[in-house]
């Protein structure tokens, strides 16, 4: 079993990106983010749909009180004029520093164990500071799956 059996090959973002590029690649390819590149083509960094919507949907009471919240908040739902100023956003705006990444040699314990130690449901891999593609949980789910015996 190898990474590169289950890698998601998809673009980079970069800086001038906006915030529907990035989710229109992210949504084709099924990943929940990517990889940010400076003028170089190196990974610097990454953009996650998860952090992005926090950002920009959600203010913070709200996900400190969501556990109080009923179903009955519908004057709260974004409008559409809201939803495009979110989408026409430039995507630096919600870069993260931290990158999990790995070589495709890596074995798959190594991308599970970097996925908990940065809290994410993906990695990235590099080789020779070039990027291949995102490697996520499910994909790791369904290999395993695809590799086990049906009984």
């Amino acid at each position: 079993m190898h990474l590169l059996d289950i890698v998601v090959p998809t673009d980079t973002a970069a800086a001038g990106m906006t915030v529907r590029e990035v989710f229109t690649e992210c949504a084709e390819r099924n990943v929940p983010g990517l990889p940010y590149v400076d003028e170089r083509g190196k990974v610097v960094g990454r953009v996650s749909i998860r952090h992005t919507l926090k950002m920009t949907c959600i203010p913070e009471y709200m996900v400190k009180a969501a556990h109080l919240l009923g179903d009955a908040i519908d004057h709260l739902a974004l409008r559409d004029d809201e939803i495009q100023l979110i989408l026409d956003l430039p995507i630096d705006e919600f870069v993260l520093e931290d990158v999990a990444h790995l070589s495709a040699a890596s074995p798959i314990v190594k991308a599970l164990s970097v996925m908990e130690y940065y809290n994410t449901g993906y990695v990235f891999l590099c080789d020779d500071e070039r990027y291949r593609g995102i490697v996520t949980r499910m994909g790791i789910a369904r290999l395993l799956l695809n590799r086990s015996p049906v009984i």
